[in-house]
């Protein structure tokens, strides 16, 4: 019967395109019900710069081009523009320019959703790459397993449907791997652009980049194979023309995304680019060029360069000027960045990262029938390996960008976040491809395929029950969304995306309540929320008058102290701080200043409020707001009592 292949392929191509209409739908539902992220702000407001000004100065730590298509729907939106001429455009701050772009000049909850459909559109982009690589491997049915997994995995979904740079990165990584395939086996021009154009873009994302490059060259040695069509007499000759379209279309790429500029901003000198010292928890800090430039080049332990040959190169390529200016600093911010941030894990509190922060992130947040399906297919590919079964160039590419990119990854300070495994995540995806029940003996094919088919019924349930709460997704095993803060903080549950929901629920609200709000990064508030500040920063100054009886929301971040050390209650156990807090309550009590009306909060009065938190982080919530939102409603006495010396 020889309908019957084909009729197969096109019941598989139906159900892949309902995998990603699902998986489209539950994407876009996410981005219409989640507020404003701690990042999009500054992505977007860096990418309008770019296009509206031609100014590259602003966040250095991600080169341009994922940025500049995120914002281009702001192009055909009325936006209103107010940066050049303020401080904050002056000094490079873009954490406060992307939070008066986005809650004080415009309506950012209206106008990040138009950014947030190119976002969907890509990750749709990516679910179709993680299937045309995993049917190159596995075939048909290993791309339709591969693609549920990916499609209806939380983290994905998540962070697919936010206008940020983790979904954009994953993809060229892994089209920039299938791409080289492509051209390894049969080595033309038009498929060595496309692997040039795919190489080039990845550069121009994330300056994670570089673990490409060992992936890449492990390809090129494994498929010196008589079967995959390239003799050793051509080796070297075509690994030399790779080489060098590679390296010339990632020069010309980023000096075109730079506008052909040395410069950072147009009209600028060679050291006009942002500079920006990374001062705690990866916040900039204004100095003079040079001043910056030190600053991202120097240990801080030591005061001299870093060591290795990273800190040489650098200096040689600014001073011949082979890359633009703030492409160069950034690539050296970045790691400046990576090296010191405050961390949380499972109680825990770090200024310098966790060794098994990834394994843990990885162990809770991904879904246990993710993990079956990923421990059955390596399973499989290592059977397959023992039984002498040569791997394809593909799969070795995948493998080595893998490792070499978790081997980066753990040993960086930089501990935020299960969304910067989302490369990894993709490549493990492929993976579960190895359990197409066609690939089996007879006699195994229907309990593989019961088996597969039942684990990835319960993902399916699982992340749609969850939906559109995806950000803040907790397995099982971890005790679900409610518990997780007691493992991760940070983007990994907690990043600006409940004010919203906060907006509704504080609707319910009698009017002339007291709300005070503690959110963690201070994200742009969405029109129409009303609160106090309780700690925050810039526009989100904490409100002046002392605290007192009310509804009090704290983010999970805020509430574990993760970068309010006073805050934590371990703080709170520390004689010496409770012995400096007496004597200022004290003092304040003799000075009768209680009765005043301040214009802001003293140092008396912050560490009343981290006090609070430390109370507050001891108790139960009287309701949750979302995944990340804690909310506690106090009296005056309650208050008074937790804050009492």
């Amino acid at each position: 019967m020889p309908s019957c292949p084909a009729a197969g392929s096109r019941r598989l191509a139906t159900i892949a395109a309902l995998v990603l209409a699902c998986a489209g739908g539950l994407a876009w539902h996410g981005a219409m019900r989640d507020s404003v992220t701690v990042d999009e702000p500054s992505h977007l407001v860096s990418g309008y710069a770019a296009l509206a000004a031609g100014d590259h100065r602003l966040s250095p730590d991600h080169p341009p081009l994922g940025r500049l298509v995120l914002a281009l729907p702001l192009l055909t939106q009325t936006v209103s523009w107010r940066a050049e001429g303020t401080e904050a455009w002056r000094r490079g701050d873009f954490f406060t320019l992307g939070r008066s772009f986005f809650e004080e000049w415009n309506d950012g909850q209206r106008m990040v959703r138009p950014s947030r459909a190119v976002a969907v559109a890509l990750l749709l982009a990516f679910l179709l790459t993680i299937g045309a690589v995993t049917r190159a491997l596995f075939g048909p049915g290993g791309a339709l397993i591969a693609m549920t997994v990916a499609a209806f995995d939380p983290a994905l979904l998540a962070h697919g449907h936010l206008a940020t740079l983790d979904v954009p990165f994953s993809l060229l990584a892994i089209l920039t791997l299938f791409c080289a395939d492509r051209w390894l086996a049969r080595p033309t021009a038009g498929r060595l652009a496309l692997l040039a154009a795919a190489f080039a873009a990845s550069t121009l994302v994330k300056f994670s980049w570089f673990a490409l490059v060992p992936a890449l060259a492990g390809m090129a040695l494994v498929a010196h194979r008589p079967q995959r069509n390239l003799p050793a007499r051509s080796l070297v000759r075509t690994l030399a023309t790779g080489t060098a379209a590679l390296a010339l279309a990632a020069t010309f790429g980023i000096w075109a995304a730079y506008g052909f500029r040395f410069a950072a901003a147009a009209g600028g000198d060679a050291a006009s680019a942002t500079m920006h010292v990374v001062g705690d928890f990866g916040r900039p800090l204004p100095t003079t060029p040079a001043g910056a430039w030190e600053s991202v080049l120097h240990d801080p332990a030591t005061g001299a360069d870093r060591p290795g040959l990273v800190v040489p190169l650098l200096r040689v390529a600014r001073s011949w000027r082979l890359l633009p200016e703030a492409y160069l600093y950034g690539s050296a911010y970045v790691q400046k960045k990576a090296g010191s941030r405050a961390a949380y894990l499972r109680g825990r509190y770090s200024a310098n990262g966790f060794p098994d922060y990834f394994p843990w992130a990885f162990a809770v947040k991904t879904p246990l029938p993710t993990l079956l399906l990923v421990s059955a297919g390596l399973a499989t590919a290592l059977l397959a390996a023992l039984r002498g079964s040569r791997p394809s160039p593909l799969a070795v590419g995948l493998a080595l960008f893998a490792l070499v990119y978790l081997a980066a990854l753990g040993s960086s300070g930089l501990n935020i976040g299960y969304r910067h495994l989302l490369p990894a995540l993709a490549i493990l995806a492929i993976a579960t491809g190895g359990l197409s029940p066609e690939r089996f003996p007879k006699r195994l094919r229907l309990p593989v395929g019961l088996g597969a088919g039942g684990a990835l019924l319960w993902l399916v349930l699982g992340t749609w029950s969850a939906s559109p709460r995806l950000l803040g997704y907790f397995n099982e095993a971890a005790g679900g969304w409610r518990k997780g803060h007691l493992f991760l903080a940070d983007s990994n549950l907690d990043w600006g995306q409940d004010l919203l929901r906060l907006e509704e629920r504080l609707r319910t609200e009698p009017p002339g309540g007291r709300v005070w709000l503690s959110q963690a990064s201070d994200p742009p508030l969405p029109r129409g929320l009303a609160v106090r500040w309780f700690l925050g920063e810039g526009s989100h100054a904490p409100s002046p008058e002392p605290i007192s009886g009310g509804l009090y929301v704290i983010s999970a971040t805020d509430l574990l102290g993760v970068y309010r050390p006073l805050a934590r209650v371990s703080s709170w156990r520390d004689r010496r701080l409770i012995a400096r807090y007496e004597a200022m309550a004290e003092e304040r009590g003799s000075s009768g200043e209680t009765g005043k009306s301040p214009t802001a909060i003293d140092a008396f009065e912050a560490l009343r409020r981290l006090k609070l938190l430390s109370r507050l982080a001891q108790r139960e919530p009287d309701e949750r707001v979302g995944t990340s939102l804690f909310l506690f409603r106090l009296s005056d006495a309650q208050v008074a009592e937790a804050t009492g010396p």
